[in-house]
């Protein structure tokens, strides 16, 4: 039996760390544990001291994970699995035991300690501590426990099965916590963590579908979170650091100082219409569409401003009556299924790959090329996460 390290999880930090990645807040996990968040968010800081890292950020649902915190999440939940079983074992013969609230390293090692050593005096010698103490760790476990832990015999003390199922399971968890040291060498494995793309409206949307299709393939342990949104609801969530990018058309410059934003392909704001819609059969300007059903980006958004212009330019208003949606693909079935025209930015691709029941407008649009690519925080730093989405994107551009 080797003493415990002292770099090691507490298992009070186990069960809050468990506790807050399911519950996705210190103060939801705080009503699970029925404790406090002061003391959740002070527990979630002495474990990320110890590791020298953070396990957990802030994201768009609540409190997530880092990409390195989801294996110290996976480490404690596994431990918390062989509580519970150990928990079971000890409810065979009794009532069922609540280890997981009270277990503490010092509770297992003593009574490993005197099941190895037959004795408090010698436990006490070989965790270098004072025998009463090995005696009051063995009362605290002893209340939690159906039956005695030990039979006192001439020769000192006799450890039952609950005993030596309670030494099994430190050195289970032993192994499946690791110390500090070793979960921080550990050499990184597959990529995982989250990935949380905020998807402005219309623009690159597409994009984002097949570079998520291949990513998880490529990362199956990595948590993809596509969240379409406003340009400034989507900023000011990426500069909190609730999401990682957003994509679409850029502002040129970005709003923010730190923001800043990186070019990665050209659309073209086009008018799409159903195939049999009646405007492919006459002569068209902007003027003449001026009383036709409308699918448009919202107010606020660079392809709103475009709608409003091609109307300016000839003198004419725009339509006051409009249908704003903020997903490409939904504003693609709404068209097709209406006799609505469409303002949407598509690629070259895609407009080569253009829906049959769609159909390009005949009509010529000034100014209609703009930039698409991604806006990231400028003092974020570049995970690998991030530089792996951006290279699966660029690849998809190929």
């Amino acid at each position: 039996m080797k003493k415990t390290d002292a770099k090691r999880l507490s298992l009070k930090q186990v069960r809050v760390i468990d506790a807050v990645a399911r519950s996705r807040g210190f103060a939801e996990a705080a009503a699970m544990l029925n404790s406090s968040q002061p003391v959740v968010s002070r527990t979630i800081a002495a474990a990320e001291k110890l590791f020298g890292r953070p396990i957990f950020q802030r994201g768009w649902s609540g409190t997530e994970p880092t990409a390195w915190g989801e294996a110290v999440i996976e480490r404690c939940a596994n431990a918390l699995k062989l509580i519970a079983r150990a928990e079971t074992d000890l409810a065979a013969t009794g009532p069922h035991p609540d280890l997981a609230v009270v277990l503490r390293w010092h509770h297992l090692d003593a009574v490993a300690a005197v099941t190895s050593c037959g004795g408090t005096t010698g436990a006490a010698g070989f965790l270098a501590v004072s025998q009463p103490a090995i005696s009051k760790s063995l009362a605290a476990i002893s209340a939690c426990t159906p039956h005695p832990l030990f039979l006192r015999k001439r020769e000192g003390l006799e450890a039952t099965p609950h005993a030596r199922r309670l030494a099994a399971l430190r050195d289970e968890l032993r192994q499946a916590l690791g110390t500090a040291g070793e979960i921080t060498r550990s050499p990184a494995g597959r990529l995982g963590g989250r990935l949380a793309v905020g998807m402005l409206p219309f623009s690159g949307q597409a994009l984002v579908a097949r570079t998520f299709g291949g990513l998880t393939g490529q990362a199956p342990d990595l948590r993809l979170m596509a969240v379409p949104g406003s340009y400034h609801m989507l900023a000011e969530a990426l500069r909190r650091g609730e999401i990682d990018c957003m994509i679409g058309i850029l502002r040129r410059p970005p709003p923010f100082p730190d923001l800043q934003e990186r070019f990665l392909y050209h659309e073209t704001y086009t008018l799409v219409a159903r195939h049999d819609h009646p405007c492919h059969r006459r002569h068209l300007t902007m003027a003449s569409l001026k009383n036709e059903q409308w699918i448009v980006a919202p107010h606020g958004t660079p392809i709103r401003a475009f709608f409003e212009s091609l109307f300016a330019n000839e003198g004419a208003a725009p339509p006051a009556q409009t249908c704003e949606i903020l997903s490409f693909g939904n504003a693609e079935q709404v068209i097709m299924n209406s006799q609505a025209i469409g303002l949407l930015a598509y690629g070259e691709r895609q407009l080569l790959d253009l829906h049959p029941e769609l159909k390009k407008l005949d009509i010529d649009l000034p100014g209609a090329r703009v930039d698409v690519g991604l806006t990231v925080r400028t003092q974020a730093g570049e995970t690998n996460v991030l530089q792996v989405f951006e290279k699966t994107l660029q690849d998809f551009l190929k």
